[in-house]
């Protein structure tokens, strides 16, 4: 059956920078990982574990902690 590409959901948009939500093997119908985001629609750059960042913490949530990793400039817009 041929697939077509579909726009990952957006996360989150603050100043400029929008996170996308990152799927398991890439395809949409096999939900998207609980603590993976990308800042590339295309999802061909690397995606980021949000534990990594030092704006993390566990009790807070992801819309928050991205939000405050884009204004500490943990998390920038790709370079085109």
């Amino acid at each position: 059956m041929p697939y077509i590409w579909t726009e990952p959901d957006e996360m989150i948009s603050h100043l400029g920078v929008t996170v996308y939500h990152v799927y398991k093997d890439g395809f949409w119908e096999r939900g998207a990982y609980e603590f993976h985001y990308t800042t590339d629609v295309t999802e061909n750059e690397l995606d980021f574990d949000i534990r990594g960042l030092i704006s993390y913490r566990p009790d807070e949530d992801h819309t928050d902690i991205l939000k405050r990793a884009i204004e500490r400039r943990e998390i920038t817009a790709p370079v085109d």
